[in-house]
């Protein structure tokens, strides 16, 4: 597959992503090659790359003859996939106190203050991709193989809809806040609050998710009638 089709696949999946988690598309719905070829103007080939990128996210699931359908992720499973995320996360934060490397360290505050500037001006998309720096940091700090292999799964679960988290009102701000109290726990070497500060920030996400979920229902409920 060549570059171009590489960019054009990642664009569809973007696409069908949003339309999942804003329930545009139902748990059940098929999604056709040919029709999707035809609305984004491309061939097949990008489209069956888009469709293999949402299996491994688990929001399509591969039927075989039947095709690629939704998922049907429910807002329960979501929830408990984000607590499995909550706790991985938080022992990684525990263990990055004990090995994270000074340098990595301040990479991660760099990250929180890009974090900070977007914040300001409402700029979610910088925000949520230097959200994801920090948090690849703080794993990645662990310096734990093994752990960084489990969240590598499940975390493939819960970001689509994480970032969806960052339009709520005050949100970043409060990300950020969090972000700091973090990085100085670890910079402290405090193992035990650095685990009970990043448990608390991604199961925080996954409460806030389900308000994000029902309120985009709403709106496409009010919009269909």
């Amino acid at each position: 597959m060549s570059g171009t089709e590489k960019r054009k696949a990642k664009l569809i999946a973007t696409a069908i992503e949003a339309r999942i988690i804003k329930r545009e598309l139902k748990p059940g719905d098929r999604l056709p090659e040919r029709l999707l070829a035809e609305e984004f103007g491309v061939s097949r080939t990008p489209v069956r790359e888009a469709i293999r990128q949402l299996v491994e996210t688990r929001l399509v699931t591969d039927n075989g003859r039947r095709g690629a359908l939704v998922a049907s992720l429910s807002i329960s499973e979501l929830l408990d996939a984000f607590l499995v995320v909550a706790e991985l996360e938080g022992l990684a934060a525990r263990q990055a106190a004990k090995r994270m490397r000074h340098e990595q360290i301040i990479k991660a505050f760099d990250a929180n203050a890009l974090c900070q500037k977007a914040s300001v001006v409402k700029d979610t998309e910088t925000f949520n991709a230097m959200n994801m720096v920090f948090h690849n940091l703080i794993i990645a700090g662990s310096h734990n193989a093994m752990l960084q292999s489990q969240l590598s799964t499940a975390r493939t679960i819960t970001f689509p809809y994480r970032h969806y988290v960052s339009s709520l009102p005050g949100y970043m701000a409060q990300s950020v806040e969090e972000h700091d109290a973090l990085l100085k726990a670890i910079s402290n070497s405090q193992g035990d609050a650095a685990y009970q500060l990043m448990r608390d920030h991604v199961r925080l996400q996954g409460e806030q998710i389900e308000d994000v979920i029902h309120h985009l229902e709403r709106q496409n409920s009010g919009a269909a009638e």
